[in-house]
């Protein structure tokens, strides 16, 4: 096991191993339930409150890494495993990484996985009537995509079935995700050690030396975003905005590297034309960069919830502390 959980890079962004979350201190769950059956990382665990009788509403989490790294039991977003605490579900999902797929196959994954959660909700003691679903980074991006689509039937993975539910999702929270491939792609300024720091070198496995093919956005792609919009927008969430988009809360640090703060400037911008003003919410953290714990404190965590609680929790919703620290392995 890695003795850090992470470390600064030279530039500031918050980068490397996280450590896994020890199964062990939630009494209920389920590890490694397959959505489909293609791939083996096409699973997810979901974690129960270990009180309470079910069905329990559910928060669906999709982890970050740059499309290329990262997995569902990472402590990228302590908070996350703190949920149950207060009477939640949490499905955390795996899904394929680049370059052994490209776009849309992590959406597919993403969308199947919640279609399974409906469809298979009573086994699991889950209410999947109404589904929160947040990410941070890479998922994060993924998380905009379910929320934008809406449960229209494009790149939905249809080939694995469920066809019958919904992928739709009930509140969004984004932190620090992309939004806008080609804007993402035309206005990036990250090093080769910066996109190798924050993804555990995995972004070089991608890299075929080819124009852009160094950055983990276009390696999702399979081609430079900035020279093909077309292909970039559809990965670009602001692009599919419409009516139906769900309550969203996103949050980002001003002097994120990564991903400019912009893309979710833009991205809150656009549902609030399209579905009215205060529809989607921004907490922007002046002095924070990718990944920066500011982000992820209790406090933080608690307005999270707060949001939740308004647009999924069923009547009042007394909830507790949020447990100190979360056991890792």
């Amino acid at each position: 096991m890695l003795a850090l959980a992470f470390f600064v890079h030279a530039r500031g962004l918050v980068v490397g191993s996280f450590r896994e979350i020890d199964p062990a201190q939630f009494a209920r769950h389920f590890l490694d339930v397959p959505y489909a059956d293609e791939d083996p990382r096409q699973v997810m665990d979901i974690w129960l409150p270990n009180e309470g009788e079910g069905p329990f509403p559910l928060i669906v989490f999709v982890h970050g890494g740059g499309w290329v790294s990262g997995n569902k039991r990472e402590n990228t977003m302590p908070g996350v495993f703190k949920f149950p605490s207060q009477g939640y579900a949490v499905a955390c999902i795996e899904y394929r990484l680049v370059p052994d797929v490209h776009w849309p196959e992590p959406l597919e994954d993403v969308r199947a996985a919640i279609r399974f959660l409906r469809a298979h909700a009573a086994e699991y003691d889950l209410n999947a009537e109404n589904i929160a679903i947040m990410g941070n980074s890479a998922g994060g991006h993924l998380a905009c995509m379910v929320a934008s689509l809406a449960g229209r039937p494009v790149m939905n993975g249809r080939r694995y079935g469920n066809l019958d539910q919904s992928d739709a999702v009930q509140c969004l929270v984004a932190v620090y995700s992309p939004t806008d491939m080609y804007q993402l792609d035309l206005c990036d300024r990250t090093t080769a050690e910066d996109q190798a720091a924050a993804t555990d070198g995995n972004t070089m496995r991608g890299d075929t030396g080819e124009k852009g093919m160094g950055k983990m956005h276009n390696q999702l792609m399979g081609v430079s975003c900035m020279d093909n919009p077309a292909i970039a927008a559809t990965a670009s969430p602001i692009k599919f905005v419409n009516k139906d988009f769900p309550p969203s809360y996103f949050l980002q640090g001003v002097q994120d590297r990564i991903i400019p703060y912009t893309q979710s400037v833009s991205m809150v911008h656009m549902i609030n034309e399209k579905c009215g003003e205060g529809h989607a919410e921004l907490k922007l953290f002046p002095n924070a960069d990718h990944g920066a714990a500011e982000m992820k404190t209790d406090d933080e965590i608690n307005l999270v919830l707060d949001f939740i609680d308004l647009h999924i929790w069923e009547g009042e919703h007394a909830r507790t502390s949020l447990p100190k620290e979360i056991a890792l392995l």
